[in-house]
């Protein structure tokens, strides 16, 4: 990009700062509280179960999303590299990102009864459609959020939308508290599909505010092709050590998803408490979720996502040992709690990381490398935790691979360096 255009794209950046800041933050709140409404580590895994939905599509329901949004990058990158302007790809990516939760709350409401088995394809693939139009721009939602938000207000950026998020959950626990003790089974859960489309749809809004200017990072014309950017992709991951150490880091860490889909059925199956009681576990979990965003934002402006994403990874670590012996409200509770406190920590110091440990040059294929790589290693956890299933004794073994797997990439994190003050390449 020309010095002139270098300079209209700073200038710019600077003057809607705080609009942009409150747009992002305000969209990524209601949108990530939206989810809260099906939450996948609660919920979904649930719906899915009381719809007789099978082991390994249960195991799966964590991640489903995730699986969506991180496939599409690795093919879409070279294009997104020879952007200039991101909002209008994201502003049509992100209708198709909003209708399936429309879609499958209205299956789930009045299509149940006649059809059980469209109701659960329905509940059980709206996050994956939904994940695959946020993938297409995915890395090209990163770069508008580089490009408009200065790397020392990231992190604070990411813990302001969690913390949105969580209050937002709080209440969505109660609401699926109140739906599920009144309307039990599909026709509740397709209630809680709509409130979560409503929310989607009112973050639609809250995104089309952001004022872009053009992206400084690349030329147009200055990426290869789809099969040249594949092809280059090996000796970018060999070039660089600790992008290539961080996505080992990235790889264990995807262990908590050997536990988490059955840490909720495990709970109730102990203490034998009704579905409602899973809008009790929500809350608590949102309420741990707050505390965590705090502590993230605070430590993630301060000593950057390193320190953020190991704080996490040792909670998950500390929650799925003390699993296997709780045995009491009181305990769940606590786990639940420490459950929302890790993996919002683990998220945003992830996600601070990620974008400020790769190669500035090459960002987009970065980004999208690491995509695909967590992509293989969530299904990996899947498999492992199918596998392992959720019958009697077996839930003690899918926490401690968990317990294995994240100390793994605690071990690992502890090596990288801390990017926050230099150059990423």
């Amino acid at each position: 990009m020309s010095d002139p255009l270098r300079r209209e794209a700073d200038d710019g950046a600077r003057r809607h700062f705080w609009r942009n800041y409150a747009a992002h933050s305000l969209e990524g709140g209601l949108f990530l509280g939206g989810m809260t409404f099906v939450s996948a580590t609660t919920l979904l895994p649930t719906i899915v179960r009381t719809l007789h939905g099978p082991v390994w599509l249960v195991s799966l329901m964590p991640m489903m999303m995730a699986v969506g949004v991180l496939l599409p990058p690795i093919f879409t990158a070279h294009a997104i590299d020879r952007l200039r302007r991101y909002m209008p790809m994201l502003l049509v990516t992100g209708v198709f990102q909003r209708l399936p939760y429309l879609l499958a709350g209205l299956a789930l409401l009045y299509g149940a009864e006649a059809s059980p088995m469209l109701a659960l394809v329905a509940a059980a693939l709206a996050p994956l459609v939904s994940g695959v139009f946020c993938g297409v721009g995915f890395t090209g939602w990163q770069q508008l959020l580089i490009q408009t938000v200065p790397q020392r207000r990231r992190s604070g950026l990411f813990a302001v939308r969690c913390v949105l998020c969580c209050l937002i959950g709080l209440a969505a626990g109660w609401v699926a508290k109140v739906v599920l003790a009144a309307r039990p089974g599909a026709e509740g859960y397709g209630v809680l599909y709509l409130c979560a489309f409503g929310m989607l749809a009112v973050s639609y809004v809250a995104f089309a505010t952001i004022r872009e200017t053009p992206s400084t990072l690349a030329p147009p014309d200055a990426s290869p092709g789809l099969v040249a950017n594949l092809r280059a992709m090996p000796g970018l991951i060999a070039r660089h050590r600790q992008f290539r150490r961080y996505l080992l880091v990235s790889t264990f860490s995807c262990g908590v998803f050997i536990v988490m889909p059955f840490l909720a059925i495990h709970a109730r199956r102990v203490l034998g408490r009704p579905e409602s009681w899973l809008g009790e576990l929500l809350m608590v979990q949102m309420a741990g979720a707050i505390a965590g965003n705090v502590l993230a934002g605070w430590l993630g402006d301060r000593r950057g996502g390193k320190a953020v994403l190991m704080t996490g990874a040792a909670a998950w670590v500390c929650l799925a040992a003390a699993s296997t012996a709780a045995a009491s409200d009181l305990a769940f509770r606590a786990i639940f709690f420490a459950m929302g406190f890790a993996y919002y920590t683990q998220m945003i110091g992830g996600m601070t990381l990620s974008l400020e440990i790769s190669p500035t040059s090459q960002r987009a294929t970065c980004l999208a490398i690491l995509a695909f790589v967590r992509l293989l290693s969530m299904l990996t956890a899947a498999g492992i935790s199918a596998a392992i299933g959720n019958g009697d004794g077996r839930f003690a073994w899918a926490a401690g691979a968990t317990v294995l797997s994240v100390g793994v990439a605690l071990y690992l994190a502890a090596g990288l360096r801390e990017p926050r003050g230099r150059a990423a390449a």
